[in-house]
């Protein structure tokens, strides 16, 4: 069994006073959401002219929500109020002072009663040397297995958009799950691309409903590899979004194609990507409706881009209503220290241009692997040239290097650590037609499982990394390991070390220790109120990290 699915629940309450959901803040175009308890305040930037909130209401009932205007140092804020868990809510306003002026249309999702866990899974070798807080999983050929415990473990409905499939039979396979599931009551619907021979398909009993993209030249393809679980049930605990750069394909899946999975569990996010599903789908029933649905440039931008899952935000676009090309720019441009990308496709000259902007201001730690079966426009040669030699390198090795991520900071935990990922290849195409998605993940273990991958990837195409940052631990020692709940960090230097932050994970990644020293030659840490297990010690300090994996009995 694969599931990776935590097994205790916390109360509601203390759960979230542990993840820190009452601060938790994300900008976006006009605004900064910022998550309270059962509500949600924007802040307005005040560059942008007088707001004036129109309208909120729930995006599925259309009930009114509850809203509040004031000012706090000059900024207006909107609090929406009396939120239910995993609402969406939509909201309409103006900017500026003129009664005439454009009227925004936005989606906010509050936060979920969901566990939170996010897990990612690779199809190849990962480089687990750089391991900061969690090693990367490497599941071979038996991705397929994990999606299919996924859905023999659902329970109400699955939403199914897939590029392209395959199964060794209707009984066996991803068919066989899949009909198992409609046959014990699962509502299934499925979204496929019209232009392309799923070998799957014909496997699925004929009474599950489906719908193929549209095959006109102005559409691209629909390119989405995702699968919505149980979106709509009362168990918080039980939603479940796949999705990442994977094709249900034999050489996708077992290789020798390089992919990934990630598997989110939470309640808000599967309605968004509900959302999405059923503008394509042109229904929310069962039965889909060609007339009503709407792929590609038809789509409109009507889904949340910012999650509070877990204490960490989650950014969500769908191409290509979302501009995702921008948030890519827009992620790069973020990046303080280091930026590493693992992509099949980068024939966008804006992104190419912007890479290299970032790197001649300053953040030199940029490096990218590009798969070596690309169409005409590679802005692989505009890269070597831009970047110091070995930082832009190609992929040769078989198959094809079929990722789409970048990871930014990884190297820096008090920046923004991130990762970007999806189906949305670095393209005109994704951008312009095609149905895409993408997540930015913002959070250090996330974003470092997908440095494992690419510093793998990278290095077996050539790329050289500079000193494992994760391997300087000749600074600070921590014991006694197992420890009984007193924990002693030591400096080895004869003089004090200074302006160092001790950080202490669990096995989940919540941080359950937090402080900056000013100075440091020894402290002791009590974790007595802890449960016992393993837990990651990091120290950082000047720029270098050191990790310690601790057992606390």
């Amino acid at each position: 069994m694969f599931l990776n699915r935590i097994s205790f629940v916390l109360p509601v309450a203390l759960l979230q006073s542990m993840l820190g959901f009452s601060q938790l803040s994300s900008k976006e175009e006009d605004y900064t959401l910022v998550y309270k308890d059962a509500a949600i305040e924007i802040q307005f930037d005040a560059d942008k002219g007088t707001p004036n909130v129109l309208n909120a209401v729930d995006a599925t009932t259309q009930h009114q929500v509850n809203f509040a205007f004031e000012t706090k140092n000059n900024v207006k804020i909107c609090t929406l109020e009396h939120l239910y868990p995993s609402e969406i809510i939509e909201l309409q306003y103006t900017l500026g002072n003129n009664a005439d002026t454009a009227l925004h249309k936005t989606y906010i999702a509050n936060t979920s009663l969901s566990t939170g866990a996010i897990n990612v899974y690779f199809n190849h070798q990962v480089d687990t040397s750089y391991a900061q807080i969690q090693n990367a999983v490497n599941l071979g050929n038996t991705l397929d297995n994990l999606l299919i415990s996924y859905i023999n473990a659902c329970t109400t409905t699955m939403d199914i958009a897939i590029y392209n499939s395959y199964s060794p039979s209707a009984t066996t396979g991803i068919a066989g799950a899949i009909n198992a599931a409609y046959a014990r009551g699962v509502q299934v619907r499925l979204i496929y691309d019209g232009s392309t021979s799923s070998a799957m398909l014909p496997l699925l009993n004929a009474s599950i409903p489906t719908l193929a993209s549209p095959t006109s030249s102005t559409y691209g393809i629909m390119h989405n590899k995702f699968v919505i679980f149980d979106a709509g049930v009362s168990d918080a605990n039980k939603p479940i979004v796949w999705t990442g750069s994977t094709n249900w394909t034999v050489s996708q899946i077992d290789g020798p194609d390089r992919n990934s999975a990630i598997v989110i569990q939470d309640q808000a996010l599967a309605l968004g990507y509900k959302i999405e599903f059923e503008e394509m789908w042109g229904s929310t029933t069962a039965t889909p409706n060609a007339a009503l649905s709407k792929f590609g440039p038809d789509k409109t931008n009507n889904t949340p881009h910012t999650y509070n899952i877990g204490g960490k935000v989650v950014n969500s676009y769908f191409s290509p209503s979302d501009g995702t090309n921008s948030k890519i720019i827009a992620a790069i441009n973020s990046a303080n220290t280091d930026i590493d990308i693992a992509t099949m496709v980068e024939t966008r000259t804006d992104i190419a241009n912007t890479i290299i902007s970032k790197y001649n201001g300053g953040v030199t730690n940029t490096n990218i692997v590009i798969d070596s079966q690309n169409p005409t426009g590679n802005q692989i040669a505009t890269l070597q040239s831009g970047l110091a030699a070995n930082h832009a390198v190609v992929y040769s090795g078989s198959g094809i290097l079929h990722h789409k991520f970048m990871v930014v900071d990884n190297y820096n935990s008090a920046s923004d650590p991130q990762v970007l990922l999806g189906s949305h290849n670095w393209s005109s195409a994704a951008e312009t037609k095609n149905d895409e998605n993408t997540l930015i993940v913002h959070d250090l273990n996330i974003a470092n499982q997908y440095y494992q991958a690419f510093a793998y990837l990278y290095q077996f195409a050539g790329g050289v990394l500079g000193v494992n940052q994760n391997q300087l631990a000749d600074d600070i020692i921590a014991y006694p390991n197992p420890c009984n709940g007193l924990l002693h960090i030591d400096a080895l230097a004869n003089d004090n070390l200074t302006n160092v932050k001790i950080t202490i994970y669990d096995i989940l990644g919540n941080v359950v220790y937090n402080k900056q020293y000013q100075e440091l030659t020894q402290q002791t840490i009590d974790l007595s109120s802890q449960a016992s297990g393993v837990y990651l010690v990091t120290a950082e300090t000047n720029h270098k990290l050191q990790h310690f994996k601790i057992v606390k009995e």
